[in-house]
């Protein structure tokens, strides 16, 4: 690749068709297809896909080409979008489902193979860390960029076609969102106005934004001279119409979709200049089900929080997610965490809503480990205190007298929070953990509802990260300092045989007493 460069207008780059058919002989090598136990889900380091491409070929690909060049990088993500492109027209032909992804069963396939290894190489792709400055060094380049000053003359046309493929990529876009670069693309907010708001907009930045809008025409005309595969921002876009291409293929085996989910909200959301345009995967993912949408919830959470999504339907979604299946999964830490960011984050939830979730979560509890029991009580805790309205869930009494039972309202069968009809009911659960089996689990149920106005909120961050083995220790601690203090009595009689009376060997080995040991007998 660096010995046989493209010319184009005299300027040398490397060939995208040389490159993409590198790519393709990998994506096709096979050497056998033993499934992932593990489900394939450790995100970037591909080890144990159940594609067969050889690991020590990729390790070297992303070693000795990708990462240390960025003009590779770039390059390879536009070779990955034409290869993820063609997988998608031929498997549309033949009448695939475009909206799903194929079970597991289906991995064999040789679409469903090259995708995945297609992924597997998308992977190691990073341009986090590809900036204007960074790029402006053409040392780190495969093949050297021509100096700034050849390419003065190309400026102008360089820019007009920027602008003409900006327009064409908008014309592409399925779901209406701008995909302009970050750096170049004006207020979301401009672009319902008037002339007359345009006007007046522009005088108040003469006014007071002059010196920001003097910047970045700057920081435009320092880029403008650069080649593309020397712009961050055209980094950035050639990352995410790869990531679409990949994601758009209707064969993409589930085990690498779910490693795609894993990366997607911590390396490719915070970089790509739409973020948006992953709302329609994460979505699809997110009603899915089981363990994929665990791993979309995150992707979700993220374009709701930072980019503005509306999903009316969120909080049902994730009302059927609380099961206590998922407090036995891989993930559960990962969804213990962003459960708490979408209850505990915002006040202005609904008082049903609220009281639906810790009903439930409460439910779940009776039949969870220990230490997701121990999550449960004290997101429930804080929840209550937050929230005021939801207090009858603990305060509530029987109708009938001391003593009395009370029907229980709430409906677990439904799927909605709105249908639970949780507020009419009672937080009985509590009860019942009250007599559990592990103390920390007893002595916590029995504080949820008595604290006071100067009772600090629980730290979940504390209990995410509890197991068997950290309840174990903690215990093992905390009976060993109570141990140093205090010394414990074995029994309250002193025993005058190794077994007691009514035992078999009772007699056979007696406790010597102190005057038979000082007559040596």
């Amino acid at each position: 690749v660096a010995s046989s460069p493209r010319l184009e207008n005299g300027i040398a780059m490397v060939d995208e068709q040389l490159l993409k058919g590198l790519l393709e002989a990998l994506i096709i090598t096979s050497s056998g297809s033993g499934d992932n136990a593990s489900g394939g889900t450790t995100a970037g380091t591909g080890a144990g896909a159940g594609a067969g491409m050889d690991e020590q070929m990729l390790h070297l690909l992303d070693g000795e080409f990708l990462r240390p060049h960025p003009d590779a990088r770039y390059f390879a993500l536009l070779a990955v979008r034409q290869i993820a492109g063609e997988i998608y027209e031929k498997n549309s032909k033949g009448g695939a489902d475009t909206n799903t992804h194929t079970k597991e069963a289906d991995d064999d396939d040789a679409g469903g193979v090259r995708a995945e290894n297609l992924l597997r190489i998308l992977l190691r792709i990073d341009v986090a860390d590809a900036t204007d400055g960074s790029l402006a060094d053409g040392e780190a380049f495969l093949i050297a960029p021509p100096p700034a000053r050849e390419m003065e003359s190309a400026a102008s046309n360089d820019s007009d076609d920027e602008d003409d493929d900006d327009d064409d990529d908008d014309e592409d876009d399925d779901d209406g969102e701008d995909n302009d670069d970050s750096d170049e693309a004006s207020d979301s907010d401009d672009a319902g106005d008037d002339g007359v708001g345009r006007k007046k907009r522009k005088r108040n930045n003469g006014d007071g934004g002059g010196s920001s809008s003097s910047s970045n025409k700057k920081a435009r005309r320092s880029t403008a001279n650069r080649p593309t595969w020397q712009r961050a921002a055209r980094h950035r876009r050639a990352l995410q119409e790869a990531w679409l291409a990949v994601l758009k293929i209707p064969v993409l085996p589930n085990r690498a979709l779910k490693r795609a989910l894993q990366h997607l909200p911590t390396a490719v959301l915070p970089v790509v200049p739409a973020p948006l345009r992953f709302a329609d995967v994460c979505t699809r993912s997110y009603e899915v089900g089981g363990v994929t949408s665990l791993l979309a919830l995150h992707s979700l959470f993220v374009l709701m929080m930072d980019h503005g999504l509306e999903y009316p339907k969120f909080y049902a979604s994730l009302y059927g997610l609380v099961a206590p299946r998922n407090f036995y999964a891989r993930h559960r830490t990962r969804f213990f965490r962003l459960l708490t960011s979408c209850l505990a984050r915002s006040d202005m939830l609904p008082a049903y809503v609220v009281a639906a979730f810790c009903k439930r979560l409460c439910r779940c509890a009776l039949s969870a480990p220990p230490s997701g029991a121990l999550f449960v009580l004290a997101l429930v805790s804080n929840l209550l205190r937050r929230h005021g309205e939801c207090a009858c869930l603990v305060h509530r009494k029987g109708g009938g007298g001391k003593g009395s039972d009370m029907e229980d309202g709430f409906d677990p069968t439904a799927s909605d929070p709105a249908g639970a009809r949780a507020l009419e009911s009672s937080l009985w659960e509590l009860a019942a953990l009250e007599r559990h089996f592990h103390p920390a689990v007893a002595t916590l149920a029995r504080s949820v509802g008595t604290e006071t106005e100067t009772t600090p909120m629980h730290d979940m961050d504390k209990f995410l990260l509890h197991t068997y083995k950290s309840l174990f220790e903690m215990e093992r601690k905390r009976n060993g300092a109570t141990m140093a203090r205090k010394a414990v009595p074995v029994t309250f009689a002193k025993p005058s045989s190794l077994f007691v009376a009514d035992d078999v060997f009772a007699g056979i080995l007696s406790v010597p007493s102190p005057t038979c040991m000082e007559e040596g007998r």
